[in-house]
């Protein structure tokens, strides 16, 4: 019971994170010209979504 509510957690993390990546570049970032703001945003949310999936895939061999 507990690693179902742990993926539920990780998977809200994800739906969360994807809803961001499609409105904070066509807001907050539409105004900055240079990549490095939109290089960082990126950086950070592939981080993000790495680790998420790496948590929700743990337990699969078992």
């Amino acid at each position: 019971m507990e690693k179902r509510k742990s993926n539920w957690f990780w998977g809200i993390v994800i739906s969360f994170t994807i809803l961001l990546a499609y409105i904070v570049p066509y807001t907050i970032l539409s105004k900055v010209h240079a990549w490095n703001g939109s290089f960082l945003y990126w950086t950070i949310t592939g981080i993000i979504i790495i680790i998420a999936n790496l948590f929700i895939t743990r337990g699969w061999r078992d």
